[in-house]
């Protein structure tokens, strides 16, 4: 049959034309006779010189049919007779060439020329998946090192890898042995070895192990420091790209000429040589044998997968024939024929698949080296998807499951990637409903426990897939679910989306109570859009985030107890750090739509509940009884309410510039509109908070921070009635004087200051800080002049307050006030004397002395940090009045404040709160008076002298009782971290410190890490306060120990975190900004990597290291074919090494 009827496709091949034909690749068709085509319209003699012709009907190369099928090109379910088809062509209009781009006219052809049909060379029928455009690089430069052969041409420029692997084929038709030979040549050469092997070892398989074992051993002896696959050379950017798309070519053009099937020794004899280097004990040997051999398993995949869909489509084409009237019994016959030989084929491919899969998979994914493991476990995943009536069960994925619990984390995540390419297919879900119950527990684990942050974020999304199939019993959506507290953001951002849909299922059951949508829209009636304090079905969702919250909230009160402990060891609580709760507010307000309506929420949290029953079930239910809060979800709702607020007022900020980053006039008025009446809105409805969660300290925490986002500039611009800001601030000052919480303490006076920053509002706000102090120390001067133990706990409290007023207000003139004589009328006596003095007295007072009980600790430490805040104000007031020459009538004296501080250092055991707040006072007040060497006196300051001596060194005995107190600390963290530390010197200044009874015991598991972090924060506070101590010239700067103290910081700070080396990094000064060098030029010699190191401590990438060096060996896993323990790791070595094994570490358990 002619060759233009494309019924019956020319199925001869002839393989030495493969080398000659087009670059693009696309097949020749074979010409027929001029006189014989029925498209050709014959014209007379006298024009002969020209023809016209109608184009024949063509097709996509990618979109066209095996060659050596019959009826591969159509589509339909039966194609039309011959005679159909002739019809069509006479009917069927010319087509007209483009105007625009003419195409190049061809030879003429007389009757007596024919061509054959060339290769196509990975076609076969199928559209061809579309490889990534990457520039090929070249890894090398030199004809040498290049090499020859199939090396040159893959990875040379000029050759496409279609061309390459065409020619390969032709020169195996020609000579099966010296083709052979140089694939095999090309492998070796891809590992980094230059050896080769000769044809005779071709010839002779069964010699293939041992061939290869003396090229390893003649390879190993020269000591290889790199391989291209893993080399980090700039030329070698694209090498695995070229190596793998070679192999995939290859195969796909043998089974496009059939050479896969007919000439079976290619493929045996790559996989004698490749199988046998993937078990060598060689890596980059076995490593590169490893990407070849499943590089040709994907291909063959591919290859299985296509013909299955080309049968399936032959299938179609045989039923339509039958089903036709006339039935063409010669063309059934033919697809029957087709169909069996597809069903050869497949088998053909599978059985190549199942040796691979047993001769270097079921090897290799258990590998020692991480890399191979990841590359077995990508190809699996892709076996997986494109053969899944074949790869998709039981038996291979539980390999897949098994790599969960690899050591790599790469690897690791791998795995989670391929299987969630798995489970985003619902359909998939019966398929992997057994894999899911033998891994399910291995999965949470990885999402709640696993070590890498970007692991735990993909294993909770791959969760949420595999929920939505139902595979996930109930505890283990509430072990996801809880997540939502977790400190990392990563995790948190992850699992809003499965607790919003927690939420969703949550909402949908207990909508079953009041009879659905419907069922609550009767009981609601009509909603009123701008009425927030009526019920409506908001409500009942917020409730639904309230228990899920409390419910997955698992911490412990004893864990938040020894937290609020931490802040009371010297220094002031950080009130701007988010609580957890916070945190995890912020994730529902991105996923959950109604915690959005910030005005819903206040709404329902004024609203009185008080009166109805908790939680009624059935016909008796009411919306008001199921949404009445517990005190827990009351906070955990105002903290939602805090961070809704907050991003309302950040996205109308934002809302004021437009794509462009342009500001426009209507955005701010619109942007503006928006603060004014979140601003107005919140001030109406905080007393209203304040007068329903002012009771409880928690919730009133929680309150008075929605004050400090009161936006008061505005609440001034609109002209208010200052009356409604004043009795704002009496709410706040209420909640002030009657809490004893630090937390609310912190909360108020946090909220005053906020108030404060607005001038329009100081004579107000000032108005009322002043009635804080003037009923504090009232309070104070009553408790002092009658002295009892009952009433140490008012007095605790009292001097809390005053320490926290301290830290927001001048309190240099109150502390300085004395008591006027008590009128006779008075039956409550009163002391006098100055507050400062009596806080003077409360801190040399015997009686509360170590073991009078936490509330005596805290009188002291809040007491110290009180006459501390007066002497900052005072030296405040002083630095602002030396520059200008006004003359000081009175300078402080703060000796009897020191040495009050030095008594309670002596007096107390190293790890005592009390005496780590003196020590830390003690440091800060020194500290405090040497800046006064950089204030500028004007010439001829009578006070000069006066001034000059504020700056005192620390005395020689107090010096030894603050470091006594640094070395206790150092030891008591590095015990609970179990880290060693440098041994003592003879002459070490500081005593050995006395254990603490906490410190011999052991922590409990749940309570270590925090237990850790505590005592690494003690620890740098102090050595921090030392350290500008020492900058300041007040500490280890005199006396016959001069820099002794400098000398024992800096002893163990490369043991013990970096968090304390950068602290005592403090003492070398500022770092030298390193000298760029101009880039070295290229030579032959070997090339040292050198940069500048600007201290001794080098950083990693600041150290020499030599190409072909031991410690680059190290680095690019070329030592030791062994895994390494962590722990192992981290032990051994000294110096340098072990203190980047310590900063690793805690740079993991630290964060930043």
């Amino acid at each position: 049959m002619e060759l233009s009827d494309p019924a019956t496709p020319d199925t001869s091949v002839d393989i030495s034309s493969i080398a000659k034909r087009r670059k693009s690749g696309r097949a020749t068709q074979k010409p027929v006779l001029f006189n014989k085509d029925p498209n050709i319209s014959q014209v007379s003699s006298g024009n002969s010189g020209k023809r016209k012709r109608a184009d024949p009907p063509t097709q996509d190369v990618a979109d066209s049919s095996d060659i050596e099928s019959e009826d591969d090109s159509s589509d339909d379910e039966s194609d039309p007779d011959e005679e159909e088809l002739k019809e069509r062509r006479r009917k069927a209009p010319r087509p007209k060439k483009a105007p625009s781009k003419p195409n190049a006219k061809k030879p003429r052809t007389g009757p007596a020329l024919t061509t054959n049909l060339a290769v196509r060379p990975a076609a076969n029928g199928v559209k061809k998946a579309a490889r990534p455009q990457h520039p090929r690089a070249r890894p090398v430069k030199s004809a040498e090192e290049n090499g020859t052969g199939l090396y040159s041409e893959v990875f040379s420029e000029g050759h496409t890898l279609d061309a390459v692997a065409a020619d390969w084929i032709a020169r195996w038709d020609q000579n099966n042995a010296e083709a052979m030979c140089d694939m095999v040549n090309f492998v070796i050469k891809c590992t980094g070895c230059n050896s080769r092997v000769d044809v005779h070892d071709i010839e002779d398989q069964d010699n293939a192990p041992s061939k290869l074992g003396d090229i390893q051993e003649e390879y190993q002896a020269l000591k290889p420091t790199d391989y291209p696959l893993i080399s980090k050379v700039k030329g070698n950017a694209s090498f695995r790209s070229a190596l793998s798309g070679f192999f995939a070519t290859l195969i796909s053009t043998c089974h496009a000429a059939g050479l896969l099937y007919s000439d079976l020794a290619i493929l045996e004899n790559i996989e004698v040589w490749v199988h046998t280097m993937s078990s060598s004990s060689l890596r980059p040997f076995r490593h590169t044998a490893t990407v070849i051999a499943l590089t040709i398993g994907n291909t063959l995949c591919t290859v299985a997968a296509d013909i299955a869909d080309n049968a399936a489509k032959t299938m179609r084409q045989k039923e339509g024939e039958q089903k036709k009237k006339s039935v063409n019994k010669e063309r059934v016959k033919a697809l029957e024929a087709k169909i069996a030989e597809g069903d050869r084929r497949r088998t053909q491919v599978l059985d190549s698949m199942k040796y691979l899969l047993d001769a270097v998979f079921i090897h290799r994914y258990r590998d020692v080296d991480p890399k191979i493991r990841l590359e077995c476990v990508a190809a699996l995943g892709n076996w997986i998807t494109t053969l899944p009536d074949v790869y998709f069960d039981g038996m291979h994925l539980r390999y897949l499951g098994w790599v969960l619990s690899d050591i790599s984390t790469p690897t690791r995540a791998e795995v989670v990637k391929q299987l969630g390419k798995l489970f985003k297919n619902k359909d998939n879900a019966p398929r992997l409903r057994t894999f899911t119950e033998k891994f399910r527990a291995r999965l949470v684990e990885m999402a709640v426990r696993d070590s890498d942050v970007s692991i735990r974020a993909a294993t909770v999304e791959l969760l949420d897939m595999i929920r939505k199939t139902g595979l996930l019993e109930p505890d283990d959506i509430d072990n996801i679910g809880r997540l939502i507290f977790d400190t990392e953001p990563r995790v948190r951002k992850a699992v809003a989306g499965f607790f919003a849909e927690n939420i969703n299922d949550w909402y949908e059951t207990t909508l079953e109570d009041f009879g659905g949508e419907e069922g609550l829209a009767d009981i609601l009636g009509e909603e009123v859009e701008d009425d927030f304090d009526t019920p409506r079905s908001s409500w009942l969702k917020l409730k639904c985030v309230a228990e899920a919250l409390q419910s997955y909230d698992a911490e412990d009160d004893e864990q938040d107890s020894v937290v609020r402990e931490a802040g009371g060891g010297g220094g002031l609580i950080a009130t701007g750090v988010d609580s957890r709760y916070a945190m995890a507010a912020r994730t529902i307000y991105d996923g959950i739509s109604v915690a959005k309506e910030w005005e819903v929420l206040v709404g329902y949290l004024i609203f009185d509940l008080s009166s109805t029953d908790q939680h009624p079930e059935g016909a008796d239910a009411t919306l008001e009884s199921r949404c009445k809060l517990n005190e827990k979800e009351a906070i955990l709702l105002l903290e939602i309410l805090n961070v809704a607020i907050k991003a309302r007022l950040s996205e109308a900020i934002e809302a004021e510039t437009d794509k462009r980053g342009h500001k426009t006039k209507a955005l701010k008025e619109e942007s503006r509109k928006v603060q004014e009446s979140t601003a107005l809105h919140l001030a109406r409805r905080l007393p209203q908070l304040l007068k329903k969660f002012g009771s409880n300290p928690a919730t009133a925490s929680a309150v008075l921070r929605l004050g400090q986002v009161l936006n008061l500039e505005i609440f001034q611009e609109l002209r208010q009635d200052s009356t409604t800001y004043a009795s704002l601030l009496d709410d706040i000052n209420k909640q002030f004087l009657t809490h004893t919480d630090q937390g609310v303490l912190a909360e108020a006076s946090t909220a005053l200051l906020h108030a404060r920053e607005f001038e329009d509002l100081e004579e107000v706000t000032g108005s009322k800080v002043q009635e804080l102090w003037d009923d504090t120390i009232s309070t104070l001067r009553a408790l002092m002049c009658s002295r009892e133990d009952d009433n140490l706990s008012e007095l605790c409290n009292t001097v809390r307050r005053i320490a926290n007023l301290a830290s927001i207000s001048d309190c240099v003139a109150v502390l300085d006030l004395e008591g006027r004589p008590v009128s006779k009328k008075r039956t409550i006596p009163q002391n006098t004397s100055s507050p400062f003095s009596l806080l003077l007295e409360l801190i040399r007072d015997p009686e509360l002395d170590d073991g009078a009980g936490e509330e005596a600790d805290e009188t002291l430490i809040s007491a110290a940090k009180t006459v501390l805040f007066y002497y900052m104000w005072t030296v405040r007031s002083l630095q602002t009045a030396i520059p200008s020459g006004t003359a000081i009538a009175k300078f402080p004296e703060f000796a009897l404040f020191a040495q009050s501080l030095e008594t309670l250092v002596k007096n107390r055991p190293a790890a005592s709160p009390v005496r780590l707040a003196a020590v830390g006072t003690l440091l800060d007040l020194y500290t405090l008076f040497a800046t006064f060497r950089h204030v500028q006196i004007p010439p001829n300051h009578q006070n000069a002298d006066d001034i000059h001596s504020l700056v005192q060194h620390i005395p020689t005995s107090a010096e030894s009782l603050i470091l006594s107190t640094y070395a206790a600390l150092e030891k008591s963290f590095a015990k609970k971290a179990r880290r060693t530390l440098e041994a003592a010197p003879d002459d070490d200044l500081a005593s050995d410190p006395e254990d603490s009874s906490d410190d011999e015991d052991e922590d409990e598991p749940s309570h270590a890490q925090q237990e850790t972090l505590i005592a690494e924060k003690r620890l740098c506070e102090v050595a921090g306060k030392m350290v500008l101590a020492i900058v300041g010239r007040v500490l280890d700067h005199e006396g016959p120990n001069k820099g002794r103290i400098k000398e024992r910081l800096q002893r163990n700070k490369a043991k013990l975190g970096s968090n304390l080396k950068e602290v005592v990094a403090y003492l070398d000064g500022p770092k030298a900004k390193g000298k760029k060098r101009a880039p070295a030029k290229r030579t032959g010699k070997k090339v040292v990597k050198a940069i500048e190191v600007d201290d001794e401590e080098e950083s990693e990438e600041e150290r020499q290291v030599e190409e072909g060096g031991e410690e680059d060996l190290r680095e690019r896993e070329l030592v030791e074919d062994r895994i390494v323990d962590p722990d192992e790791e981290s032990a051994g070595g000294d110096g340098a090494a072990t203190a980047g094994a310590d900063e690793a570490e805690e740079d993991d358990v630290m964060g930043d």
